[in-house]
């Protein structure tokens, strides 16, 4: 253990400071970086994203092969290291997204522009259709894969909440999933076919 531990990291340049119980979790380069709405109070309490007793988030990574095993919540500071990252529209915890305004909602969406703008992610998953809408403005939108990302260069991905509540079966949550898997080969192989 070091003695520094519980002293949080710097900022780096252009990168916002975390603002709420939850760190983002962050790097450069990420092939995903999943945005929720905001911390639910385990999390919160806990200080680990998506650690409610009913989210289904680190099995689904797990069964669609975003991560090479089952993580726990403790582990979400090393996603980045495989090429994922997690952040949230708004900072603050609560019980339910329902607590959570539409203009507060929409009041994150510059402080996720500027994670985006340090990051670079080849896809953003938003954990929830209502989170896609709230950064985007829009009345709908499908599942899966957008037809424009809200930021140049980054596909848009809408999966399911993977939060116990939300109704889907966990099959149907996990479908999606995969899609976000599908979609980072396809921009990594894109990528590897440009000529340099």
């Amino acid at each position: 253990m070091d003695l520094f531990d519980d002293v949080p990291a710097p900022s780096p340049e252009g990168m916002p400071p975390a603002a709420g119980p939850l760190p983002d979790i962050v790097a450069p380069g990420l092939d995903c970086l999943f945005v929720g709405f905001n911390p639910g109070l385990r999390s919160g309490a806990l200080g680990h994203h998506y650690a409610g007793r009913g989210n289904q988030f680190w099995r689904l990574l797990f069964e669609a092969g975003l991560t090479p095993r089952l993580y726990r919540p403790e582990e979400d500071a090393t996603l980045p290291a495989i090429g994922l990252g997690s952040t949230n529209l708004v900072a603050r915890a609560t019980a339910s997204a329902a607590e959570l305004s539409r203009a507060e909602l929409r009041g994150g969406v510059p402080r996720l522009a500027r994670i985006v703008a340090f990051v670079r992610p080849r896809v953003l998953a938003y954990t929830g259709k209502g989170v896609y809408l709230a950064a985007t403005g829009l009345p709908d939108a499908p599942w899966g894969v957008q037809e424009r990302g809200l930021f140049d260069g980054i596909a848009d991905v809408a999966v399911p909440s993977p939060s116990g509540l939300a109704r889907l079966p966990f099959e149907e949550k996990l479908r999606w999933f995969r899609e976000v898997r599908t979609e980072i080969e396809r921009r990594r192989s894109a990528t590897s076919a440009i000529p340099g």
